[in-house]
């Protein structure tokens, strides 16, 4: 039986300057009812593509075979799905040979999906699954939780 696993990121700017941020994921059964939860505060944010990624690779790391993980992130949905291959078949790099950005964070995606089926999906707008793991990954950035 899959599972529905959403992931979300959330940055706050600090004192002067500083970005931190937290990351979070959220698991919904076959009832729609919250399987499980859990989140993760990050203490250097270089941008919101890094965190977004982040967050993926943490719920690809709490992912069974046949999960589905569904992102806001264009960026994870269509690295994931359609550039990740290519990126592996050229060593980490572009098709101008220029090296990917975050590519350790794509490593990591890459090494903890390689012996899962799992697909990788954009979100809707308006999930209750997505809220939900924002408002976990909001809460953490403020050392909330």
């Amino acid at each position: 039986m899959s599972i529905e696993i959403y992931v979300e990121a959330a940055m706050v700017r600090k004192q002067r300057g500083r970005l931190v941020g937290g990351i979070a994921y959220t698991a919904l059964d076959a009832n729609g009812c919250i399987d499980d939860e859990d989140w993760e505060p990050v203490d250097y944010v270089a941008d919101q593509a890094y965190l977004d990624l982040s967050a993926l690779a943490f719920g690809l790391e709490h992912a069974r075979d046949s999960d589905i993980i569904y992102s806001s992130s264009d960026y994870c949905v269509k690295g994931f799905n359609e550039w990740l291959g290519g990126w592996k078949r050229r060593d980490w790099r572009k098709v101008n040979k220029e090296t990917i950005a975050n590519a350790d964070l794509w490593r990591l995606v890459d090494e903890r999906s390689k012996d899962k089926s799992v697909e990788v999906r954009k979100v809707a707008a308006c999930s209750a699954g997505k809220d939900a793991a924002y408002r976990y990954a909001l809460a953490v950035a403020n050392r909330q939780l």
